[in-house]
């Protein structure tokens, strides 16, 4: 369950029943693709332990973070004309 919800906010996944027909047809992360009811996973989200999608997330949020910092690609021109005008970007 846990790959399937980092695959919904990874993804951006606009809606459960979205994420639905995703997970029937593809594999998310390391969860096999499966057919499950709407109702099913719904369900699941509902039982899904918040304290363990936590931990997990801030773990990944560090590992993310660390990753950013290494990396040595030019940013495009847009936001290099960007930061001459901004202190501050937040690109989505």
């Amino acid at each position: 369950m846990l790959a399937v919800v980092l695959s919904l906010l990874g993804r951006q996944v606009p809606s459960v029943t979205e994420l639905n027909r995703m997970l029937a047809r593809e594999n998310l992360l390391w969860a096999k693709a499966v057919k499950v009811s709407q109702q099913a996973l719904s369900q699941r989200f509902l039982t899904f332990p918040a304290s363990l999608f936590q931990r997990v997330l801030k773990d990944l949020l560090v590992l993310l973070n660390q990753r950013w910092q290494q990396r040595n690609r030019e940013s495009p021109v847009s936001v290099k004309r960007a930061r001459k005008y901004f202190e501050r970007l937040w690109i989505v």
